[in-house]
Order: C-alpha cells, then structure tokens, then sequence
C-alpha cells in the first residue's frame, strides 16, 4: 500500500507491504467510536494518526496536515480503514466488497 505526501514543494512516496493486525484492532475500534458527521479537531487528529500508523511511523501527523490537501484527508483516512477491513476479509474468505452487508 502507498501513501503520497507533499513536503516542501516535491511529492513523497511511503510504501507499507504489510498491514499489522494491530491496525485490525484500531479500524474496529474506531468504527465503532468515530463519528465522521461531526467532526473535530480531535477526530481530524485520530484520523490523521491512523494514517501514520498504518505506515508504520514513516512521518508525522504534521506531515499528513502539511502533506494532503483538504479534501485529501477524509478519503485517505477512509480508504485505508476499507484496506485494513478488507485485507482481513480475504485472509478468511469473508466478502470484500464494502458495499455489500450481509443480510441485505
């Protein structure tokens, strides 16, 4: 999985080749205490964690703020917690889709 971040003026590529289980745990975790329709400073500052921490600490969370743009952040975030939810699901097998929930 890669992540591109802008620093000073030039892009950046981070790579991450696995996904730790710890990071399994923090996506349901977060599923299930964050609520991205009401947003803070505090839920931009989790988001924003999950992202360097799904790359292993490679940069800060001042370089997601610094190195995305507005509209960047959100969808990153949202794209790898599906990445992390998804990798799981097909190590058992499970549906991967996000868009479709069992029983529907």
């Amino acid at each position: 999985m890669n992540i591109t971040l802008r620093k000073d003026g030039k892009e950046k590529t981070f790579t991450v080749n696995q996904i730790s289980a710890f990071m399994l745990r923090r996506t349901i975790e977060i599923n299930k205490t964050m609520d991205l329709s009401d947003m803070d400073a505090n839920t931009l500052d989790a988001a924003a964690d999950f992202i360097v921490d799904t790359f292993e600490k490679q940069f800060e969370r001042d370089d997601v703020y610094a190195g995305l743009s507005c509209h960047e952040l959100i969808p990153t975030f949202q794209y790898l917690m599906g990445s992390v939810i998804s990798k799981s699901n097909e190590a058992i097998g499970a549906e991967t889709d996000p868009n479709v929930r069992a029983g529907v």
